[in-house]
């Protein structure tokens, strides 16, 4: 598939923001459905979305917020309402098209800025293109969709992909599970040659807007073309999922950046992670 020039404007972002903001919506009604003790919620705020799966993580987290207009300050208030009800302090992403008032009124409200994260997006080419089916297979890697019933072999591998050394291992095996079940997501395993589980990734079609997430390797197969093989077996399914769009997030200057820019994707601009804490 060949890339094509990307026009970014606040339209570009309404829809990258929008796709976000649906799955973490139907990430939180999922959870709420099937792990009740989690407390999950969603609030609908100042045209975004603001979800709550689980005290201090970044998956709970509002998104959208000022990109259909103006900010007031009662809508950062609900939003603080939101997060502080369920004893956690408060995230939202922001994108540089957002309505000048949103930023205004979270430095009103105390909020700092956590991390910048860069948005990287490629246009996606006809359905006539030839493309390899699945599984592919990509330098030694052969990567496929992930049957319902490997959910759990999924969520140990990312688990472990994601973990910080010297960190007790996360307590979000649940939530994971859960997510198998948010309607218009599709996840992925990456194995070796010999077989073992190498990584992960998952995408979640939205709109014709395709978001390209949870890529991990595991840690004794980096450097193996894993997370590339990954992103080039999402890509075609994005597109014969019907979406015109795909985009990923990646911490800005890292190995996924490279990997996902040498994919064709574009970087178009940094998100802004802000935060307020209530303790």
């Amino acid at each position: 598939m060949t890339p094509r020039p990307v026009f970014v404007n606040q339209a570009l972002s309404a829809r990258l923001e929008a796709t976000e903001a649906a799955k973490i919506e139907a990430l939180a009604r999922e959870v709420a459905a099937r792990v009740p003790a989690r407390r999950a919620a969603v609030a609908a705020i100042a045209g975004g979305r603001a979800a709550f799966v689980a005290p201090h993580a970044r998956l709970s987290r509002a998104v959208g917020l000022g990109l259909s207009g103006p900010v007031e300050a009662r809508d950062v208030e609900a939003l603080e309402d939101f997060f502080a009800s369920r004893g956690t302090a408060a995230r939202i992403l922001v994108s540089p098209f957002a309505h000048p008032s949103l930023l205004a009124r979270l430095g009103e409200r105390g909020f700092r800025l956590d991390s910048l994260d860069t948005v990287l997006v490629r246009q996606l080419a006809p359905a006539v293109e030839v493309h390899a089916p699945e599984p592919a297979a990509h330098c030694g890697v052969v990567v496929r969709r992930a049957a319902r019933e490997e959910t759990s072999t999924w969520v140990a591998a990312s688990l472990s992909a994601f973990a910080t050394p010297g960190e007790p291992p996360s307590d979000r095996a649940d939530i994971f599970e859960a997510s198998f079940h948010v309607p218009g997501t599709a996840y992925f395993l990456a194995s070796s040659a010999a077989g073992p589980v190498a990584g992960v990734g998952a995408v979640y079609v939205h709109e014709r807007v395709a978001l390209l997430f949870a890529g991990g390797t595991l840690a004794a197969h980096r450097g193996r073309g894993v997370q590339r093989a990954l992103i080039d077996a999402r890509l075609p399914y994005a597109r014969d999922a019907g979406c015109d769009l795909a985009y990923s997030v990646a911490e800005a200057g890292s190995t996924s950046q490279r990997n996902l820019e040498r994919a064709g994707l574009v970087a178009v601009y940094s998100q802004a992670m802000l935060i307020k804490s209530f303790a």
